[in-house]
């Protein structure tokens, strides 16, 4: 099973390849680009136009060939089945949320509450098919214990679905950083997967991470094109669900550590703000563009994308390998 997982992985990615540049020649033709939101990086000016949506093709992609290989291995699809809707559903949030912005020439898609009623009913159909089809009732892993939260449960996987989307979403904001590093935590979730023979789960994980490899290939600075929310919605969610049917949700606490980082970055600014009326901890939030305006002080010189990238990588490669080895051993 494992030789089919990786198949499975240089499939999406031989596919990938080859279906992102004819993505974005669709996408310039029909002139799709990418709305800039952080005017104050100057920096970014120069990326006016480069066209958005990527995600759909990754997502796409890893979801069919992903299909294919568990049919062909003849593996139990219970949990398969939760994975891939959540990333198939929140991707499609996410695609009408950058259509709206594409459509309306500005940064706003979807109004706050309607992007959260949507991912609510998405996480509504998570629990039904989490807690049924696969027999996991009302219980999380928390660190090493079976917590039963009985009917907490639900807003328990409504607020992680929604919370781990949007801290991706927000961690999307330089060249190649969120793809890199959400291929990273998909390592980590594969070698949890592995261990416990949960292989529709590693063929999902296995045939995403071919597919991100391939549109890294483009993202990567200087980017031909962004996954826009449809990519980074969807994959924030995926981690989440996944996390949840491994029975690993304490893990995503490690290997989400740069999401959570950039989330939080975000909370502190936007609530010391409204206290002071105007004063800032940060340069700029998230915590990414606070390093490419002044380093980690704020006040020296900025940071490159490609550094930012290394350094977010390599905390999500620590403590992913971290989250691991604790899961393994006890």
């Amino acid at each position: 099973m494992i030789g089919w997982s990786i198949l499975a992985t240089l499939v999406s990615f031989a596919i990938t390849l080859v279906g992102v540049p004819l993505f974005i020649k669709f996408l310039k033709k029909a002139q799709v680009s990418g709305q800039e939101m952080q005017e104050e990086v100057q920096q970014h000016a120069k990326k006016a136009g480069t066209p958005t949506m990527g995600g759909v093709v990754f997502v796409i992609i890893s979801i069919i060939v992903a299909l294919i290989f568990v049919l062909i291995t003849g593996t139990s699809k219970s949990n398969f089945n939760v994975v891939w809707m959540v990333l198939l559903l929140y991707a499609f949030v996410g695609a009408i949320d950058d259509f709206l912005k594409v459509y309306r020439h500005q940064n706003e898609g979807f109004k706050a509450w309607q992007k959260f009623l949507a991912q609510i009913l998405i996480g509504l159909l998570a629990y039904i098919l989490i807690g049924f089809p696969t027999g996991q009732g009302n219980s999380i892993n928390f660190f090493g214990f079976s917590l039963h939260l009985g009917i907490l449960f639900i807003p328990f996987l409504i607020i992680w679905l929604v919370g781990w989307s949007n801290a991706v979403n927000l961690t999307d904001g330089i060249d190649g950083l969120a793809a890199g590093s959400v291929i990273i935590s998909l390592l980590a979730f594969a070698i949890i997967a592995l261990s416990i023979s949960k292989w529709d789960v590693l063929i999902m994980i296995m045939s995403l991470i071919g597919a991100l490899l391939g549109f890294l290939v483009f993202n990567k600075k200087p980017a031909m094109i962004f996954m826009g929310d449809v990519g980074s919605l969807a994959l924030g969610a995926f981690l989440a669900a996944i996390s949840v049917v491994l029975r690993a949700e304490w893990t995503l606490l490690f290997i989400g550590a740069v999401y959570a980082i950039e989330t939080l970055s975000t909370i502190i600014q936007v609530g010391y703000f409204k206290l002071t009326k105007g004063k800032r901890i940060f340069r700029m939030a998230p915590f990414h563009h606070h390093l490419e305006l002044g380093g980690i002080s704020g006040q020296g010189n900025g940071w490159s994308e490609w550094k930012i990238d290394k350094v977010f990588w390599g905390v999500t490669a620590l403590a992913s390998a971290f989250a691991v080895i604790i899961y393994l051993v006890f």
